[in-house]
């Protein structure tokens, strides 16, 4: 009896070490952390592009060290990237001029882990020209766009195998600033909001903060209201939410400033906490504000300036969302363009668009100080870093 009691101990115990090992094997450990890398692939007025597609790295996770993988199949400046939560679709603008009878695009692609591919599934109109930037909503059946030249959002279904269908809701944007920049509306960024649901779009050359409601049954962007962002010539670029507390963050890229205030759930701005410079006072160096993120243990802030600064400015966010300033950092190239930080928060990615190369800094975990690596690594005419999560 005993021995039976022992044979069919040892087979349960034998049967949880099969099943261990059975895991282990379906999702191995790995070192690597895989992005794709948003590029130029024409010349135009402001660059140079010598990119030939969205290109696929992979970033050791211990030392920072970035590798190639793949190039996609390739369609025309794929600038601005965005990463489905599946893992298995990524979507590009392409930042372009479509001419008089035509408009810009919007490519979808499909990504093989096994082999790092990156697979052309087929391309939608932005409905504008030069679109610039996309994110995907909260929900995962919309890819939202903004376009540059024209200043329009759009809204675009996902549908079957992740391709994208053409779009069902368009939003012009209205009115201008002083600065030359802004003789029209010219949209940079739109996303939605994590917790709340609405969507937020920021217009560089109007000056304006625009609120939409995703309607995702009638698939619409339905307008709310739009917010004067002063001072007047700021030129928004780029937002960002905190996780954790109701404080919006707002890159001026004209003057170099960001912007700290409060909000409500429905995205009405209440009260300016804060207007920070990224340089120092007395530097009369042109800014160019670029790309802001916020660490994703929510203590850290970093924004990048380009034009003759090339720099990041790392901050630590204070009780009430005020910014300290902690250091400021030379890109080692020219025009910071993006930066990315890893999903585990240890290692930031610089893009240095004109110098062709990506940057890694290590981040310290207690004051977010950057610290060089030594890495750096030559990417054709970087532009936009995205993690595969």
């Amino acid at each position: 009896m005993k021995k039976i009691i022992l044979l069919a101990l040892l087979a349960v115990f034998t049967a949880c070490g099969s099943k261990k090992t059975e895991e282990q094997v379906a999702k191995p450990e790995t070192d690597e952390a895989i992005f794709f890398v948003g590029t130029y692939t024409k010349k135009e007025g402001h660059v140079d592009g010598q990119g030939e597609g969205v290109y696929v790295y992979s970033m050791n996770k211990k030392t920072g060290a970035i590798s190639y993988k793949a190039t996609s199949d390739p369609v025309i400046s794929p600038s601005y990237l965005a990463v489905h939560p599946d893992g298995q679709h990524v979507y590009a603008v392409n930042e372009y001029d479509g001419g008089e009878d035509s408009f810009a695009a919007v490519t979808a692609f499909s990504y093989n882990p096994e082999d790092f591919s990156l697979s052309y599934l087929n391309e939608v109109s932005s409905v504008g020209q030069y679109p610039c930037y996309l994110s995907i909503d909260n929900t995962g059946k919309f890819v939202m766009a903004a376009n540059y030249v024209g200043g329009s959002v759009v809204l675009l279904p996902i549908i079957e195998d992740g391709m994208l269908g053409n779009y069902s809701s368009y939003k012009k944007h209205e009115g201008g600033s002083s600065h030359p920049r802004q003789d029209a509306p010219h949209a940079h960024q739109i996303f939605q909001h994590p917790k709340s649901g609405l969507v937020a779009a920021v217009d560089l050359g109007a000056d304006k903060i625009y609120a939409y409601e995703l309607d995702t049954l009638s698939q619409t962007l339905n307008y709310l209201r739009d917010f004067i962002n002063p001072p007047m010539s700021a030129g928004p670029r780029h937002m960002v939410f905190h996780t954790e507390k109701d404080i919006a963050y707002v890159l001026n890229e004209l003057i170099g400033t960001i912007e700290v205030a409060t909000y409500t759930d429905s995205l009405r701005f209440q009260q300016k906490v804060q207007m920070i410079a990224l340089q120092e006072p007395g530097d009369k160096r042109e800014p160019s504000g670029a790309a802001i993120k916020i660490h994703p243990n929510g203590k850290f802030l970093y924004a990048s300036n380009r034009g003759e600064i090339n720099e990041v400015v790392a901050f630590r966010i204070g009780e009430n969302g005020e910014l300290i300033k902690v250091g400021v950092y030379s890109s080692q190239g020219k025009t910071p363009r993006d930066f990315e930080i890893d999903p585990s928060g240890k290692f930031m990615l610089v893009a240095n668009q004109d110098t062709n190369t990506i940057v890694t800094y290590e981040i310290n975990q207690e004051t977010g100080e950057l610290i060089d690596t030594g890495y750096i690594e030559e990417v054709p005419t970087p532009v936009c870093i995205k993690f595969l999560n």
